[in-house]
């Protein structure tokens, strides 16, 4: 059936939401039991006790509600095969893009590149060379795609999910040619495409939400703030590390092996992708591929490592596109990307 569409707000403030509440209602709590006489708290929990089977259903009513709630809102993701969580419609997504937006150009201006500035230039053909040639799916062609460049020493790119690219001069700077320029802008464009950032908000509004009762049992039974505040820490801290950050780099890895396959659509040489994760591992610092598990990003190294894998099959996606041998380099515009039909295929077998 149609899933049902949740309060944006609830995505949006959910997790400090969670956080003041099981704050207020456990340590509320603990306050109003302290003072209460001994023979009153003994009554209540006699009619705890009593009433436990009560208590149990009605805690068991809310696990199916949330299980419900989950079941409901399964999907599979058409590029990959993946079943996931989405509660966020693409619509709200939007919306939640077009707000932040606004307020990167507004913080950003007076160092927004002009488009006839050749920088923008150079970055507007790779980024519509990818759009183009990827135009046959429908996360593509469905969004009003628009293209930011900011003046700034940063090496960064990302797409917000209302379609807009945001490219920081820094990044050409870090970039060898414009294909590894393609690479980046492929991985970013295919966060969108992928919906990772419904999936993401969807995934930590209901991981609050199933916390929410523990963490307000635990300060009730924490007898002091201070240990309260650290103890709420810790939890918080492991459950980045068990469950948020794995997921993360889950979407990262996807993001690059399905960009791997939007840039080969779009007949760049993506023999530069590996090539740049491969520098970017030169780049940092001892022990990063040890410390992973508490990066929202996989290592460089296992980035390059993965991408060299999936090469030959991407390197076929570009064959079968009809874009140039890399051996014998001809002008991308003389290409025709438009009818890719092949690599849906191999796509879906991601």
């Amino acid at each position: 059936g149609p899933r049902r569409k949740l309060p944006l707000i609830l995505f949006t403030l959910i997790k400090p939401l969670a956080k003041i509440t099981s704050y207020v209602l456990g340590r509320g709590t603990r306050k109003a039991w302290k003072k209460l006489p001994t023979t009153q708290q003994r009554t209540y929990l006699e009619m705890l006790n009593a009433n436990r089977g009560a208590f149990m259903c009605t805690g068991a009513f809310s696990l199916g509600g949330l299980y419900y709630l989950y079941e409901s809102h399964k999907q599979t993701c058409p590029i990959t095969g993946r079943q996931k969580f989405v509660a966020l419609t693409p619509d709200q997504a939007r919306r939640i893009g077009e707000a932040n937006f606004t307020e990167i150009v507004n913080d950003a201006q007076g160092i927004i590149v002009p488009e006839t500035d050749p920088v923008y230039t150079k970055i507007a053909k790779v980024a519509n060379g990818i759009l183009h040639a990827n135009s046959d799916l429908r996360q593509i062609y469905d969004k009003t795609w628009t293209l930011t460049v900011i003046d700034a020493p940063v090496m960064n790119a990302f797409v917000l999910p209302s379609g807009n690219i945001f490219v920081f001069t820094g990044l050409l700077e870090n970039c060898s040619n414009m294909d590894q320029v393609a690479a980046v802008l492929s991985h970013e464009i295919a966060h969108v495409v992928l919906g990772h950032v419904e999936e993401k908000l969807t995934r930590t509004s209901f991981l609050q939400m199933l916390l929410l009762v523990p963490m307000s049992l635990l300060w009730v039974l924490i007898p002091y703030d201070g240990i309260g505040f650290v103890t709420t820490w810790f939890f918080d801290s492991v459950a980045d590390i068990m469950l948020e950050l794995p997921f993360s780099r889950l979407m990262e890895v996807e993001a690059d092996e399905v960009g791997l396959v939007l840039a080969a659509k779009a007949c760049f040489d993506i023999r530069e992708a590996p090539k740049f994760w491969g520098r970017m591992a030169q780049e940092e610092e001892p022990l990063s591929e040890e410390l992973e598990f508490l990066s929202t990003h996989p290592a460089s190294q296992n980035r390059q490592d993965n991408l060299q894998e999936k090469m030959a099959s991407a390197l076929q996606i570009r064959q079968d596109c009809g874009c140039p041998p890399l051996d014998y380099p001809a002008p991308r515009s003389s290409v025709i990307i438009q009818n890719c039909q092949k690599a849906k295929a191999v796509l879906s077998n991601l």
